[in-house]
């Protein structure tokens, strides 16, 4: 006997933003890579795209991987129209010849390329497509995927779409036990020269959940493992490039207070770490010691993600002793503030109002769980998790 199935993807889950942003992307580009963790529906929503069936390759079908190493060259000119490359990190030799096929003039196909991330995605971009390739970065469901009323869920269960739309809380905490217990049994191992035993490896990463939403030493994390720096450092980088964390590091000003140089520390997908914290559910979410550095990293991957903000715009601050901000977005357009709390009425000190007119936010928001909008002077904005979306909107076009 089975068990019951996950649901399919229902219509209203098409995530028709991301699929106008490739289109628009592949206007301009000749190769568009769509980058992001397994499981966040890159193949789903990437099958739109081939002009055909023949020109849909998975990488990890054997005999279509076969077929491409070895003939390589002769298949992909023989296309025209939109061609899918999935997992192309299986054969990085691909990348040289998609630089030659994307400089043909006239151009008779241009190509989405797939990718779980790995370093070899990374160098062949770099390397082989630079000025060639639109990079686009995929995560699991947002708010306005799920609908932003329904937070709570998306908050526990996290964005990967098996896991948010899973029957139940046990299974969906099941799915994601199922998908760290692969990643860092199979694909870790496989992206990098990491050979940490997997009781190791289980331990660094409860310690990195242990820590999501707080400053991270190293030399602290190697002490209490009793391993090498340098391990711990390398197994932090793999696991940013497979997203399944971010480092957000201090926004630098001139400033004569003391700011703290450890970067912060933030799981993307709060399901995932909810799971690796032991919380199956919102019972146990709301009483649990973490809930307030979960609810953190949740809202700062929801406003990175919403708002479209590259990576190396994005920042946290804070100083030795007295305020900070959990989310700095230092854009060409303009600098904005985000502080996160956990609690509904959340208050502003003195300290907050001058560090905002210090930095020259454009506005500080304080984002908090339900809804609603309040101005609570000097630039300074209560905002409710469900109005997220409309004011990333904002930013986003800014």
């Amino acid at each position: 006997m089975t068990g019951p199935k996950l649901q399919e993807m229902p219509p209203s889950f098409a995530r028709t933003s991301l699929e106008h942003t490739v289109r628009s992307k592949l206007e301009h580009y000749p190769v568009v890579a769509l980058l992001g963790a397994r499981q966040v529906g890159k193949t789903h929503l990437a099958q739109r795209f081939a002009s055909e069936e023949r020109n849909y390759f998975d990488l990890e079908d054997t005999v279509q991987r076969v077929a491409l190493e070895d003939h390589a060259s002769s298949i992909l000119r023989g296309l025209s129209g939109w061609v899918v490359i999935d997992e192309v990190q299986e054969l990085p030799h691909l990348f040289p010849l998609l630089r030659v096929l994307a400089d043909r003039d006239p151009l008779p196909a241009r190509f989405i390329i797939l990718g779980s991330v790995s370093p070899n995605i990374i160098k062949g971009i770099s390397e082989s497509l630079a000025g060639r390739v639109a990079v686009i970065e995929m995560g699991g469901f947002d708010l306005t995927d799920t609908g932003a009323d329904d937070w709570r869920t998306l908050w526990l269960r996290g964005g990967f779409p098996r896991s948010y739309l899973a029957p139940d809380d046990a299974l969906s905490f099941e799915w994601r036990e199922n998908y760290l217990d692969q990643l860092i049994g199979r694909d870790i191992r496989i992206w990098s020269d990491l050979r940490l035993q997997p009781g190791m490896a289980r331990r660094l990463l409860l310690l990195l959940a242990d820590s999501s939403g707080k400053s991270w030493n190293y030399s602290s994390a190697a002490q209490d493992l009793g391993i090498d720096p340098k391990t711990v450092q390398r197994y932090v980088e793999v696991l940013e490039a497979a997203f399944l964390i971010r480092r957000l590091m201090v926004f630098e000003t001139n400033t004569r207070k003391r700011l703290r140089k450890a970067p912060t520390l933030h799981f993307r997908d709060s399901g995932a770490l909810h799971t690796i914290l032991g919380i199956p559910d919102l019972e146990r979410l709301e009483i649990d010691r973490h809930r307030g550095h979960t609810w953190e990293s949740f809202c700062v991957d929801q406003i990175i993600r919403l708002t479209r903000t590259r990576a190396e715009y994005c920042f946290t601050w804070s100083v030795q002793s007295g305020p900070e901000i959990d989310l700095i977005l230092n854009r060409p357009t303009g600098r904005w503030g985000f502080e996160i709390k956990s609690n509904d009425a959340p208050r502003v000190s003195t300290e907050l109002r001058k560090l905002s007119a210090e930095l020259a936010l454009e506005a500080l928001y304080i984002v908090r769980p339900g809804k609603g909008e309040l101005d609570l002077g000097d630039g300074i904005i209560s905002l409710g998790i469900e109005q997220l979306p409309e004011v990333a909107q904002k930013i986003a076009i800014a």
